[in-house]
């Protein structure tokens, strides 16, 4: 069992764990849930088809605004205020949400209620990273990875049961109890790692709040090649997850006329081969080095997407063509997400935390975008276009990719006496 390096219980440390985990777990499943009621959404407000896609965009771009901010106000002022103002925020912007009267309201209701997911990775896992040693850090952070897989799991069957038998609004108020119940154990659990000493000595300083380095540290990313590029390809892999997500509801519900139960059903194979994903993953990592992985999941990807524009050519716009491909891509995208976010974390020498805000920025505002575009190609509702604009990503991730080992490789050449 882990041990806190920090002056605190083995108690303590394991039930800040526990209402992290379930603080993350509803940040995510507070958009698998409402995804097969988003057609009863816009209908009952009156919106167009499109705002679907674009309620999630919405999500996304709140979880993306504060990424720059909160790991430099977190070193000064603290992890655990910030936490349990996010925690804060979330609760009070799902109970909004379930109160909102008006298409408008529902979006900047989701908006803030995006803002939760800031929090996790900057704050969250800094902290866990800080209190627990290497390993033990590593094994909790794995256990928290699996809430995001079980999330898109279950939230659209989920969501579907309570759609079919009650009404969308009762989503948000069961996510926000469960919120509330997340916010208390955060704030009678979590520690301050912030000016405290390990064990072995080694203080967590607080670092005073200054522009001048967080500027530099910033422009030292944005000017590496290798990392942009690195944070590109992050960006684009995720691109064909997040417009499935988000026009999941049109395709299914819309378009082929199926219940949000049967909705939510075909959602299990779909993110449950992720599963198999991250154990094939476990496996390679045994034999493989970063890179090859890498590449090893980029050739699935491509053969996924190329599967998912190729077979609706061939037999036609039913989604059941579509899906083996979609399936594929889930499969290799759970290979390659986590060697590639820790290629780009360790690429550069700046500080993990800044990387990892401006990785995470990165992905959030390409996903947003990707999801947008993806939207506007699917207004005719064919599903070959929706094929051909992933493949067209999937060519970008691949030479964004190439470009990312290319830098790296003369970076590498050039360091060397």
């Amino acid at each position: 069992m882990a041990t806190p390096l920090i002056p605190i219980s083995r108690k303590q440390g394991m039930w800040f764990v526990f209402f992290l985990v379930l603080y993350e777990f509803l940040t995510y499943i507070a958009n698998d849930m409402i995804m097969p009621g988003m057609i009863t959404v816009v209908q009952q407000f009156h919106a167009q088809e499109s705002t679907v896609a674009t309620s999630l965009v919405f999500y996304i771009l709140g979880g993306a605004s504060l990424q720059l901010f909160l790991g430099p106000l977190s070193d000064s002022f603290g992890r655990r205020p910030l936490m349990i103002l996010g925690a804060f925020l979330f609760f009070v912007f799902t109970i909004l949400i379930a109160c909102s009267n008006s298409m408008n309201q529902f979006l900047t209701a989701r908006f803030f209620q995006g803002m939760g997911l800031c929090f996790i990775g900057v704050i969250g896992y800094a902290t866990i990273q800080e209190i627990f040693a290497e390993m033990d850090a590593i094994r909790l952070i794995a256990i928290m990875a699996n809430a995001s897989v079980l999330a898109p799991l279950l939230g659209p069957l989920l969501g579907a049961i309570v759609i079919h038998y009650a009404t969308w609004r009762l989503i948000f108020i069961i996510i926000a109890v469960f919120a509330l119940f997340a916010l208390w154990g955060l704030w009678r659990f979590m520690p301050e790692p912030i000016g405290k000493t390990k064990k072995n000595g080694e203080l967590i300083p607080r670092i005073p709040f200054s522009a001048k380095p967080i500027i530099k540290n910033y422009k030292d990313l944005l000017t590496d090649p290798t990392f942009c590029f690195g944070a590109i390809a992050t960006g684009l892999v995720g691109i064909p997850c997040v417009a499935w997500i988000a026009l999941a509801p049109v395709i299914l519900i819309s378009q082929a006329k199926l219940t949000v139960i049967q909705y939510g059903l075909w959602q299990l194979p779909i993110f449950g081969t992720t599963i198999f994903g991250n154990w094939v993953l476990y496996q390679l990592t045994y034999k493989y080095q970063l890179k090859q992985i890498i590449l090893l999941g980029g050739i699935i990807i491509s053969i996924g997407l190329i599967f998912s524009a190729l077979l609706p050519y061939w037999f036609g716009n039913d989604y059941l063509y579509m899906l083996p491909g979609i399936i594929i891509y889930f499969f290799g995208l759970s290979i390659v997400t986590a060697p590639l976010n820790r290629f780009c974390l360790f690429i550069t020498p700046v500080s993990k935390g800044t990387a990892s805000a401006v990785l995470s920025l990165s992905v959030m505002l390409i996903g947003a975008l990707g999801i947008e575009i993806a939207n506007i190609f699917y207004t005719n509702h064919y599903n070959l276009y929706f094929g051909l604009y992933c493949n067209v990503i999937g060519a970008l991730f691949l030479l964004c990719i190439g470009l990312t080992f290319k830098f790296d490789k003369i970076s590498n050449g050039v360091a060397k006496p």
